[in-house]
Parts: structure tokens; sequence; C-alpha cells
């Protein structure tokens, strides 16, 4: 009989195949188009799809390869709070604050969630993560976003 040899690993792999299948379904009545001429639903389930593709090799590898025997670490509701935090302050953040200063606080705090993070790192991370993303959303994708929001207009 097969065991699980890295529950951790399993019980990840699985929720990525659970969240892949998700987006696949609520993006469903999306036309894909093709590589030419791509829809608005070829590239969500073209990440979806290799969401759960990664899921089926992370679980798979659960199954043959042991895991850590000190991987038990205790719960950290900082570093649980702070990563799933992240994306909801990036969401509700975004028009208002603008993007430079969105992607920055979010890296930053999201940062904070590893024991081993330091402060002057996690501040250039955010600056540089900050700048590239807004030049290559704003200016090279032209995407209709604002580098500073409303909340910061200079």
């Amino acid at each position: 009989m097969i065991g699980i040899r890295n529950g951790r690993d399993f019980l990840g792999g699985l929720s990525m195949i659970a969240a892949g299948s998700l987006f696949l379904w609520f993006g469903r009545d999306l036309a894909a188009g093709n590589s030419f001429q791509m829809g608005p639903g070829y590239f969500p389930r073209l990440l979806s799809s290799l969401l759960i593709l990664i899921g089926l090799v992370m679980a798979m590898k659960a199954v043959v390869v042991e895991g850590d025997q000190d991987a038990d670490a205790p719960f950290n509701p900082k570093a649980f709070l702070l990563v799933i935090g992240g994306p909801l302050f990036f969401a509700f953040a975004l028009t208002r604050l603008g993007l430079a200063p969105t992607v920055f606080l979010v890296t930053v705090g999201v940062s904070f969630a590893s024991i081993y993070v330091r402060s002057a790192r996690a501040l250039a991370l955010g600056a540089g993560l900050a700048l590239f993303a807004s030049i290559l959303f704003t200016r090279l994708l032209a995407l209709p976003l604002d580098a500073f929001g409303p909340w910061l207009s200079f």
C-alpha cells in the first residue's frame, strides 16, 4: 500500500490542485482562443493548468520522498496573518494608494513573516519590486494603473 511520507507537501499539493480547479471552473465561460489570437480566458486557463500540474507533482513527490523530521514547526499566527493579509491588502489598497506604494507595503509586510528577515533587505526588496512593477505595468505594458493613487497624488 502506498503511504503519504510528507503530509505537509501532500496537503499543499492538494490545495494547489483545488485552487487551480476552482479557477478553471470560474473561467469556464471565457473564450480561450489560441496562441495567436488569445481570448480573455487563455491566460487564466494556462495559469490554472500550471497550478494543477505543480500541485500534482508536489502531491506525488510527497508520496515518494520522505519529509524532514524537523518540519513540524509550531503554528505561527503572525506569519499566517501576514501571508494571508498581503493579497487582501493589495486588493483593497491598489486603487487608493497606487501600484508602487501598494507593492512596497505588501512586499515589506509579508517579508516579516519569515524569522530570517532583515529590515534593510526587506526595504530594498520592496523598493526594487515597487519600481520594477511600476515601470513594467504602467509604462511598458501601459495597463490602466496609476503608480500613485488618489490618496498619494503628487
